[in-house]
């Protein structure tokens, strides 16, 4: 079943006020089960910011299924919630994830700028990281990116 927006923001409501919907949002999401992965994990993109602690709590599981899925849209998702939390130190395994797929032009230009803003996330605490993610950044020619990857890649350049 094809779900609308609509449908999204009525289920995120839902499952801020029960715990229960809300869990079994996250197992589907994280099961990579294709479209009802996708769908359940949008959904959660829908929470409140007041319930980032309830993302938070699957940042493991989230990191797992950006590691490993072949879905894009999945992938671009979780980067979505896993960009919501807060880092106050640098996750070694997404940072090198994400310096590598933020180059790769095969990659979705989501699921790169997404990768731009959380390897700029790793690197904030961290002097050395942030000369390396600004070395990075130099390296991709604006001209290979959209505009809005391209937008993405000058404000961290600019908070560099």
């Amino acid at each position: 079943m094809v779900m609308h927006i609509e449908d999204i923001k009525a289920l995120a409501l839902r499952a801020h006020t029960d715990a229960k919907v809300r869990e079994n949002l996250f197992a589907e999401a994280l099961s990579d089960d294709g479209r009802h992965s996708s769908q359940a994990a949008w959904a959660l993109t829908h929470l409140p910011l007041a319930d980032n602690g309830h993302i938070n709590a699957h940042r493991e599981e989230l990191l797992q299924v950006v590691f490993s899925t072949e879905d894009t849209s999945l992938r671009r998702i979780s980067l979505a919630l896993l960009e919501r939390l807060e880092w106050t130190e640098a996750d070694v395994r997404l940072l090198d994830f994400c310096l590598d797929r933020m180059m790769r032009h095969d990659e979705p230009y989501g699921v790169r700028s997404l990768c731009m803003k959380l390897a700029y996330a790793q690197c904030a605490q961290y002097p050395e990281l942030k000369e390396e993610l600004r070395q990075a950044l130099l390296y991709i020619e604006p001209d290979e990116l959209g505009a809005g990857v391209r937008h993405t890649r000058n404000k961290i350049l600019k908070m560099l």
